[in-house]
């Protein structure tokens, strides 16, 4: 336990920090005036002023803040963000979700650099070296062997195992050349699945073109050379983001057409739960974990929904295009105020899900 809320807080904390970073870094640039530069919400647990900036820690880290003059209320201060051309406050307003983008180009770089599983990419496409050869389970059939036996999409198969022949497997052809060589019979397949070892026994089945029923897939540990790492880590990145995309288009859909949050999306507590589960498979894992949260965050915050950094570029972009702001100030900051009471309600309806779901399960 721990362990797990350490990894939360050091997840959750690196997320923030960096996130927020970027709008205090732009808002320096562009010469605006920093009042507070908070990671977490209050109640504030430790706090320090520097200058012109107050500095704090929020008790709840589940987001944080960079407070600018003239965000909130007009001011006539020529270092007022309301002062600024709409080019600056697009700028501001991008570096969060840049940043992000930016720690996990950064972790899944020193990942494959070390070593690491591919997230989204088939191993065999890395140019590098095969540290360690795994084979995973992608899909388990209906009705199949494999499904009967108890083996779940994810798992990774250890070994192959009949009376005194055992397989450790380093390819698919391993897979396939054992199970098709014991049509009929029972095996024992060990696996290895959320951060456990199993065992179970399947009956393979006597179709040859199935004979295990499962789709598997070959994603080894690679590690490539330190100046190749950069570009792999980019496309790696770049197919992170599209499988993310497709997914928060999904979600959306399902949201507004339903009204009901799918399952595989999760909340504060999963984040909790999967942080302590990332830690315990080892440094890259966790590295792999954080950089895919930070590529979510990022994304989501690019959307174009109230009090989300994707609506105030938007309707930067629209200013810039039209010469006149769209909405008054105090009427932007009330429509954000709307959209944050949005997200905070989605996030506790998310988070009551995940709870049930601990309690259920």
């Amino acid at each position: 336990m721990l362990l797990t809320i350490v990894a939360f807080i050091v997840c959750l904390g690196l997320l923030v920090l960096v996130h927020e970073l970027g709008h205090f870094l732009a808002a320096k640039t562009a010469g605006v005036k920093v009042l507070e530069f908070s990671i977490g919400f209050p109640p504030r647990i430790y706090t320090f002023k520097r200058k012109e900036t107050k500095y704090s820690i929020g008790l709840l880290l589940f987001g944080g803040y960079v407070q600018m003059l003239g965000e909130e209320e007009e001011s006539k201060d020529p270092r007022a963000y309301n002062n600024q051309s709409p080019l600056r406050r697009f700028f501001i307003s991008i570096a969060g979700v840049v940043m992000n983008f930016l720690l996990a180009w950064i972790l899944i770089t020193i990942g494959f650099t070390v070593g690491m599983t591919p997230i989204a990419t088939p191993s065999e496409m890395i140019p590098g070296k095969v540290v360690k050869a795994q084979v995973f389970i992608v899909e388990t059939l209906a009705d199949s062997p494999a499904a009967k036996g108890g083996l779940e999409a994810g798992d990774q198969i250890i070994e192959l195992k009949y009376q005194d022949q055992a397989v450790r497997p380093k390819s698919l052809a391993d897979v396939s050349n054992f199970t098709t060589a014991h049509l009929g019979n029972s095996i024992i397949i060990e696996l290895k699945r959320d951060n456990q070892t199993l065992e179970k026994t399947v009956t393979i089945s006597e179709d040859k073109s199935a004979p295990l029923g499962v789709s598997i897939t070959n994603q080894s540990i690679v590690r490539v050379p330190w100046y190749k790492a950069p570009i792999v880590s980019l496309r790696e990145s770049y197919e992170i983001l599209k499988i993310t995309f497709d997914f928060l288009g999904s979600f959306v859909k399902e949201l507004f057409s339903t009204g009901h949050v799918s399952d595989q999306v999760g909340g504060p507590v999963a984040i909790f739960n999967l942080s302590g589960v990332a830690a315990r498979a080892g440094i890259i894992a966790f590295l792999q974990f954080i950089a895919i949260l930070s590529i979510n965050l990022g994304l989501v915050n690019s959307l174009p929904f109230p009090s989300l950094d994707g609506s105030r570029a938007l309707l930067t972009i629209i200013e810039k295009i039209t010469k006149k702001r769209v909405l008054k100030e105090n009427v932007e900051n009330i429509v954000h105020l709307v959209g944050f009471a949005i997200l905070i309600l989605l996030i506790l309806a998310i988070t009551y899900k995940d709870i049930i779901h601990l309690i259920v399960k």
